[in-house]
């Protein structure tokens, strides 16, 4: 075996001195602990000696600082998930909802799968095996109720998360998931309506209101939807916010929160992104006018209610009685009200894309687009919604681009 400094080449008798086929490792023994008894460290599965070595000086670092554990050696990867997720909930670093996907994520894919390995020993292989036997699962189930590829990116992603801590901590030194092959196709993407799809929703809106049908759903929401369309805000952004943040004179507002349903509570929290996070969104098109009548509606309804009026926070879109709306129940009734006009089905989050189609098809420049929805990054938006301004629009602007580079 070829060796440098602890580092080896995992080779058989037979094989050369230059073997390309076999794999690295690295071995390590520090002094004894306060127990008597010597730590030794190995880990193989290196594409080459530089890499090995890498990871062994980490692990020398580790050992220095104190942050290599005595008992790395025989934690498995579901003892390390398990007491990984106990801390990230008591630590309250990361959202209730994202530590129930990550619950269900540990439940239901990684633990019955990985759970047995040791952490140490955890390779892309294994990874591999698990993501397999999900696909194999599919065929058994509905489609409704099959794990789709956005689903096993998130699952391999709740174990990236999980696994870059212990890197960090010097439990591991390096990263299995790399190499894993995770599904790249994109999910099926959902039906979005036209902006004449949404004219016709808009009349039939108006019709129920004020035709005397007694449709309190619909009127207490024609106008949500309508902001909805109008500032491309999510479900959650839209249900938590407060008069407080809207100028109407300046003609803007800021996100400043969401609301989300946790259990049988609404609670407000800050929103999905950074970029998300206090942005500034336009008031314009018939937002203003819709703001408006609704106030005005509201105070109606704060009189009639009296002291059972309850908006402590001030928000903008309530019930009857100033409670928060709760955001499922908006998107559910959303969805019927689509069927009963006689529209495609589509989910409250469409609307969005809705008002970013209606952006960028009217000129709108791709990154403001991008600010005003509170993207992460422009790239999130360009990948959505390239498509969208992929037209005869674009090839105009193209021809007139090359035209004005080659004018004599």
């Amino acid at each position: 075996m070829a060796k440098q400094q602890g580092v080896y080449q995992r080779c058989e008798a037979g094989c050369p001195a230059r073997c390309k086929r076999h794999k690295w490792a690295f071995q390590v023994e520090f002094p004894p602990g306060p127990d008597g008894k010597r730590l030794r460290v190995r880990e193989s599965g290196f594409p080459d000696a530089a890499t090995a070595k890498d990871a062994r000086d980490a692990a020398v670092k580790a050992y220095k600082l104190g942050t290599l554990e005595t008992d790395r050696r025989k934690e498995t990867t579901g003892a390390y998930l398990t007491r990984w997720l106990e801390a990230k909930e008591t630590a309250r670093t990361i959202r209730p909802a994202t530590i129930k996907s990550y619950r269900g994520h540990l439940t239901n894919y990684l633990l019955p799968n990985i759970g047995r390995v040791r952490l140490t020993d955890l390779k892309a292989a294994d990874i591999d095996g698990m993501l397999v036997r999900i696909r194999k699962a599919n065929a058994d189930k509905p489609p409704n109720q099959q794990v789709s590829a956005s689903t096993e990116r998130r699952i391999v992603a709740t174990l990236r998360s999980a696994v870059r801590d212990a890197l960090r901590t010097g439990q591991l030194h390096r990263d299995p998931t790399i190499g894993a092959h995770v599904a790249k196709e994109a999910g099926e993407r959902r039906d979005v309506w036209t902006p004449e799809q949404f004219a016709r929703f808009r009349s039939w809106m108006e019709v129920q209101a004020e035709g005397g049908t007694g449709n309190s759903h619909v009127e207490r929401l024609a106008p949500l939807v309508l902001f909805a369309v109008g500032t491309g805000m999510r479900l959650g952004e839209v249900c938590g916010l407060r008069w407080s943040d809207v100028d109407l004179d300046a003609g803007h507002l800021t996100v400043r929160q969401q609301a989300q349903l946790q259990g049988r509570e609404i609670r407000f929290q800050p929103v999905k992104t950074k970029a998300g996070q206090d942005r500034w969104v336009p008031v314009a098109g018939w937002v203003p006018d819709v703001l408006k009548a609704w106030k005005a509606q509201q105070g109606r309804e704060r009189l009639v209610a009296g002291e059972a009026w309850s908006n402590g926070q001030g928000l903008v879109f309530t019930d009857a009685l100033g409670f928060p709306l709760n955001p499922n129940n908006v998107s559910k009734t959303f969805g019927r009200m689509a069927e009963r006009a006689g529209l495609p089905k589509v989910v409250f989050h469409s609307l969005r894309h809705l008002a970013a189609t209606i952006m960028l098809q009217n000129g709108l420049p791709l990154p403001v687009v991008s600010r005003i929805l509170g993207h992460s990054t422009i790239t999130v938006t360009a990948d959505l919604y390239f498509d969208v301004v992929k037209d005869k629009r674009l090839n105009d602007d193209v021809s007139a681009a090359y035209a004005r580079a080659f004018s004599a």
